[in-house]
């Protein structure tokens, strides 16, 4: 294992993979925009094909059915018909390359534009290092051997393109001249076909090696993680002292509530209600009610400032789904809250008036 990877077990995350994005660190291909500008070439040169053929035609035929037009008579419309005709058949292959090339390239690298690039970095005009990099033994040795690669594994298949329709080509000695030409667009036709299916396949794989290399190197240690999450989410502890001191606030708003209650209805564990009933307010009102853990500190606080704990599992569950904090019960549950109110009244020896 390298020296520089020991330690770094952990995946990158999100804010190194962008940082390291916008640094221009990423899984690239170097032949995906060619090999995408290629495709596009032919495939406008597919659809388009017979209609560029016909043009460049007739285009032919009129230089050669008029000479002297193009010798004694006005360069203007000349000059317009042969930009017009060269236009034609180079444009759409021109914006079709463009368009797939940038595509390719926004794929890799995504949309993210970073200005800071376009000012110049006069430490990467330090010729020494590049000198460096380009004289050093390894790194010559294996572009060498990819170039090599590349350039083999191609002429292996042109060559077998051209030796399959040798035999064809061969017997077209005195045969019409649209007729060779015909055979010889075919052949040549599948020469840049297959030749461009294997610079995908390279590219494919050199951008799987591409992935591999920058994963490794984008990977983090421990501290690392632990360091980038205290930056952006905060300290733990800051963390934890904050959520104690909201449920310290929440605690005081809780016996601020619970001291005027009158009683808390319960579930008997999991929730639960706390009821005022005050005759200027018209209805019973619910003060305070929570489920699970805080339930249990409801229950806590009323125990401690006497306030009358009820037991009725039907009710409390109607009341907490039904009724939020701060407003008046529903009109078909006066009953019930008054049988309890009244209750508790008994028990308390008082009635709500006292």
């Amino acid at each position: 294992m390298d020296p520089e990877d020991q330690g770094r077990t952990e995946a990158p995350t999100g804010k190194r993979r962008s940082e390291a994005r916008g640094e221009g660190q990423f899984a690239r291909a170097r032949d995906a925009g060619g090999v995408a500008a290629t495709v596009a070439v032919l495939a406008v040169l597919y659809a388009m094909g017979g209609r560029m053929v016909d043009a460049l035609q007739e285009y032919a035929l009129r230089c050669f059915q008029d000479p002297f037009d193009f010798v004694r008579g006005d360069p203007r419309p000349i000059f317009f018909k042969t930009f017009s005709i060269l236009v034609f058949l180079a444009l759409p292959s021109a914006l079709a390359a463009v368009a797939a090339a940038t595509a390719v390239g926004f794929y890799q690298a995504g949309y993210a534009p970073n200005w800071e690039l376009i000012f110049p970095k006069w430490d990467k005009l330090d010729p020494i290092p590049r000198f460096q990099q380009y004289f050093n033994p390894t790194h010559q040795a294996t572009e060498i051997l990819q170039n090599v690669g590349k350039v083999s594994i191609i002429a292996f298949i042109a060559y077998g393109a051209i030796r399959d329709a040798f035999p064809v080509l061969s017997h077209m000695v005195g045969a019409d001249l649209v007729q060779v030409l015909q055979v010889t667009l075919e052949t040549l036709t599948k020469v840049a076909i297959r030749s461009t299916l294997a610079l995908a396949v390279l590219a494919f794989a050199d951008y799987g090696y591409s992935w591999w290399q920058t994963e490794r190197s984008l990977k983090m240690t421990k501290e690392e993680v632990k360091d980038e999450s205290k930056q952006s989410e905060g300290d733990p502890a800051v963390k934890m002292k904050i959520r104690q001191k909201g449920r310290e606030r929440l605690r005081m708003a809780l016996m601020r509530q619970l001291r005027t209650a009158d009683v808390v209805v319960t579930n008997p564990t999991h929730v639960s209600v706390a009821l005022r009933y005050r005759p200027k307010e018209g209805a019973p009102l619910v003060v305070a009610k929570g489920y699970d853990e805080m339930a249990f500190h409801i229950r806590l606080i009323a125990k401690r400032f006497g306030v009358q704990i009820v037991p009725s599992p039907e009710l409390a569950r109607t009341l907490a789904k039904r009724v939020r904090v701060g407003r008046p019960i529903p009109v078909d549950l006066y009953g019930a809250v008054a049988e309890i109110l009244a209750f508790v009244y008994r028990l308390k020896g008082k009635t709500p008036w006292d």
